[in-house]
């Protein structure tokens, strides 16, 4: 654990950063989503993740967590839930519902959060926070359009995982904090990138016994590059390590970010005309963030 806090500007930056490559993550997954079965993917990138993060912990010389079973056991459960299941769920359910019903139930995630942290007694849930939370809500639900949002039987099973998806990572958030602030935050990552990549590959069995050669091309490779580093490895690390210094609420909160993110890069990348709605929508969300996360009562943090 580290006896230093950092400077409360470079947590705030990590947590805009990892919702930026989420953002981006989003749109750039779906093409190659849409070529690899889902849980093959999933097992490739977090294999090629975990053998980077290690490479990783190893030439930067970070000490090794202490204490045997202690540091092992307790992350098959955060690999678990921070991984196998969060990273399975999401995108098995993204296979079978809309980018709508996805974008929408995604939202669950800070609100299963604050509800975990709040039954634990690791966080107050006050009056400006719950008018907060609803606010960046109503912005998420109007720049996604929720009146497109439909439960019917086509999508059933992808909306249950994806809210499965949003249950996993609330109990990941809100269970994974302390053990996180004890720990060397590149081995954590490590680690639970290896445990994932086991759990995953086990249960992508039956895809990989279908699936069959995909021609790659200078697009599919940028897009597996920034999966796996951009949206993967980075996001992966800095949210651990954000984690560590701030509250589960407040890293979970800042989820909201994401419909934005992805918002402006339809708009750069594909002409998408950002309209009065979205403008709304947007300052919903910052302004639900604002009163959300709870600020340092010292002048100078």
């Amino acid at each position: 654990m580290n006896a230093v806090s950092p400077n409360p500007l470079y947590v705030l930056f990590a947590l805009i950063l990892v919702q930026i490559l989420f953002g981006l993550n989003y749109v750039i997954s779906k093409i190659v989503v849409d070529l690899f079965p889902p849980l093959v993917w999933a097992s490739i990138r977090i294999i090629i993740s975990a053998l980077i993060m290690l490479l990783a912990a190893v030439i930067w010389k970070r000490p090794h967590p202490k204490g045997g079973a202690k540091f092992f056991v307790p992350l098959i459960g955060f690999a678990l839930l921070g991984t196998i299941v969060n990273q399975g769920s999401f995108l098995v359910g993204l296979h079978y519902t809309t980018s709508t019903n996805s974008a929408v139930l995604n939202t669950l995630i800070p609100v299963f959060t604050c509800l975990f942290v709040t039954l634990r007694g690791q966080e107050k849930m006050g009056l400006l926070r719950v008018l907060g939370l609803m606010c960046a809500l109503a912005g998420v639900l109007v720049i996604r359009r929720v009146e497109d949002f439909t439960l019917s039987n086509d999508t059933f099973v992808g909306d249950l995982l994806t809210i499965l998806n949003c249950f996993s990572f609330g109990l990941f958030l809100a269970y994974a904090k302390e053990f996180i602030e004890k720990h060397d935050r590149v081995w954590t990552t490590a680690w639970m990138f290896i445990y994932g990549s086991v759990g995953l590959t086990l249960i992508s069995v039956p895809e990989w016994s279908n699936f069959h050669k995909v021609e790659m091309s200078t697009v599919l490779a940028a897009c597996m590059v920034f999966a796996v580093v951009g949206g993967t490895l980075l996001t992966y690390f800095l949210n651990n390590w954000a984690l560590a210094h701030t509250q589960s609420s407040h890293v979970a909160l800042f989820i909201y970010i994401q419909p934005v993110v992805a918002t402006v890069f339809a708009w750069m990348w594909k002409s998408e005309p950002i309209t009065m709605r979205t403008i709304i929508s947007c300052c919903l969300i910052f302004l639900g963030v604002y009163f959300a996360v709870d600020r340092p009562k010292s002048t100078q943090a």
